[in-house]
């Protein structure tokens, strides 16, 4: 059973807390988890907006990104690399296609798959979303000191 004293010392610092209230109750700013998730939705969300002004969503930017450094890809391995089912990948893929940032190839070897590629159309598309990701990392991160964001970087790419 809590003394009465620390009762008073936890009620004083919920209720301090409260008075700079920013969308997440002081009491669960204690929970790890909770924290966690509500950050990565907000980086979502301010992804998604992004995102949303060049007609695309954050699965399709990476999978430019994945076909920029890789080069033309199977659309199979996109989907394994990226965790992402048949059904979906196809949709993501005819969206880009639409767009002229990528185009389907037969592959020389095997003719039942096809291979992805970035176009010249695509490469300058990359540039302008990587300026717009950079801007929306940035803006997320700006709470925190360069070391600080560093230092985020590193763990969280260390729990992935």
């Amino acid at each position: 059973m809590k003394t009465k004293k620390k009762q008073i010392n936890e009620t004083s610092a919920c209720l301090s807390a409260i008075t700079t209230y920013t969308g997440v109750h002081p009491v669960l700013k204690q929970y790890f988890g909770y924290c966690f998730g509500k950050a990565a939705l907000k980086y979502k969300a301010m992804m998604t907006q992004k995102l949303e002004s060049q007609g695309i969503v954050s699965p399709q930017l990476g999978i430019l990104r994945l076909l920029q450094v890789l080069g033309p890809t199977s659309q199979i391995a996109l989907g394994q690399d990226m965790g992402i089912d048949k059904a979906s990948m196809v949709k993501f893929l005819d969206g880009l296609e639409k767009k002229k940032w990528i185009q389907r190839l037969p592959d020389s070897q095997d003719r039942r798959i096809k291979l992805v590629e970035v176009t010249t159309k695509g490469e300058e598309a990359i540039k302008k979303l990587t300026t717009l990701h950079l801007e929306v990392v940035k803006e997320f991160l700006s709470p925190l000191s360069k070391a600080e964001q560093e230092v985020l970087k590193d763990l969280v790419s260390r729990l992935t």
